[in-house]
């Protein structure tokens, strides 16, 4: 047996001893323990009560966790709270994989509300000492709670979530392909690549520990049926917990509604009408069916949706109504911009993916297709941004999942430097103080 690393009290003679390394000294601000658990009381308080009337105040639970998050660690040895570390690790582990299994889908959510881990092992033609284990672990740690009969286990208030018809089950997958399964792979990466970002698209943390290095991410995913799939509903759960970045109405940290006053002029490049909004990577359409929507004098011929041939060969067997007008192209926004002269060219959710110099490259077709003679034409860059002064630990870690990706969040200034570098101007940087994203409004420089 070994000694505690805490106890005053000599070992017997002949016992092995671990020795504990000397403590860091504490820091010359430490946190008041007494003032934080104060005020997370009268939090907890304002959130049950906020509760009994039926709201739920999301940015109030978001406070009082990193508070009790912060107290947890304060108030913990230092040992233990790197301890917790690893038990957090174990528990990605067990849930993923038992995700992976469906194996949360046979937990009953009705009447009887359990099941018992011989009946769980018999139906996932698993071991029951194996199952026995891996949710042990879930019910130590709250996922799962034990069942009423022994050896039994039913649904926590987390758990539902894990299941395969729960949207925030995709994120959850998509957040270990993308992260946990990379962040891992790291020292085999930095020995092999050195200590630096990624410059490229391929050759990233993510196509590394996917075991194909030489291709980039969305190909890597090609290579997975059952992940890209994941991936492509993950974008949509995105959108429902509050990933949408909306670009008309009263939320809209900028609002493109202007563009539908203004008035159409023939096309320098004999395509018809000028396009008043290009969606440069635009996914599926969703942004330019919400802005077809809500924008008064806006024409869906005079929209266009841009992205790779796969994507754009869904869009066409989709035949979704709501883009029905819509010019739809393959588009590789690498190259040279074939709409030339619109009013708005959109960049949702794609600078963030790349490195700078792709990404100053990216801008620069889009500068190139800027109509000379209307100052009023724009480049919209939008997407999550990074935070600067006290950076929360969530948008520090989305930085490091982009980091696997090849890319990075930026800050103001590093927009700026991109923008300038492309032949663009910044003409405002549209931001909210607790908003997670921003929009960067571009024109030729």
């Amino acid at each position: 047996m070994l000694a505690s690393p805490l106890t005053t009290q000599p070992p017997p003679s002949g016992v092995a001893v671990m020795t504990t390394p000397p403590l860091p000294p504490p820091p010359k601000k430490p946190c008041d323990i007494v003032a934080a658990a104060e005020a997370l009381l009268e939090d907890a308080k304002r959130l049950s009560a906020t509760i009994d009337q039926g709201d739920d105040n999301v940015p109030l639970r978001h406070r009082i966790a990193q508070a009790a998050r912060t107290i947890a660690v304060e108030a913990s040895h230092p040992i233990d709270a790197v301890k917790s570390e690893w038990v957090t690790a174990a528990d990605i582990a067990v849930w993923s994989l038992l995700m992976s299994w469906k194996a949360f889908d046979l937990i009953p959510l009705s009447s009887p509300g359990y099941i018992t881990f011989s009946d769980l092992a018999l139906t996932l033609n698993a071991d029951e000492t194996l199952i026995t284990r891996l949710i042990t672990h879930l019910i130590a740690t709250t996922k799962l709670l034990p069942g009423p009969i022994p050896n039994s286990v039913s649904h926590s208030r987390l758990s539902p979530l894990y299941i395969s018809t729960n949207p925030v089950s995709d994120l959850a997958a998509i957040a270990v392909g993308n992260a946990i399964k990379p962040f891992f792979q790291w020292p085999a990466y930095f020995s092999h690549y050195g200590r630096r970002e990624s410059p490229g698209q391929t050759h990233t943390p993510f196509s590394f520990a996917w075991g194909h290095p030489e291709l980039p991410p969305w190909e890597v995913k090609a290579l997975n049926p059952d992940y890209s799939a994941a991936f492509k509903r993950s974008m949509q759960a995105k959108n429902i917990f509050g990933g949408n970045i909306p670009l008309v109405g009263e939320g809209a940290l900028y609002d493109i509604s202007w563009v539908g006053s203004k008035r159409t002029t023939a096309a320098k490049d004999g395509r018809g009408l000028r396009a008043k909004i290009v969606d440069v990577g635009g996914g599926m359409g969703q942004l330019l069916k919400e802005l077809l929507g809500k924008v008064d004098g806006l024409a869906a011929q005079e929209c266009v949706l841009q992205d790779r041939p796969d994507v754009i060969d869904a869009v066409e067997r989709l035949k979704d109504g709501k883009l029905e007008g819509v010019r739809i192209m393959s588009h590789d926004f690498h190259e040279a911009q074939v709409v030339k002269g619109a009013w708005v060219y959109v960049l949702r959710r794609i600078l963030l993916d790349y490195s700078d110099a792709l990404a100053v490259n990216i801008l620069k077709q889009l500068a190139d297709a800027l109509p000379e003679e209307d100052p009023e034409a724009r480049v919209l860059i939008v997407e999550p941004k990074r935070f600067e002064g006290v950076i929360p630990p969530q948008n520090t870690y989305v930085d490091l999942v982009m980091f696997n990706l090849g890319g990075k969040l930026r800050n103001e200034k590093m927009f700026r430097d991109l923008v300038a570098k492309a032949g663009l101007r910044v003409v405002g940087y549209h931001v909210r103080a607790d908003d997670p994203h921003c929009v960067v409004e571009c024109a030729k420089a």
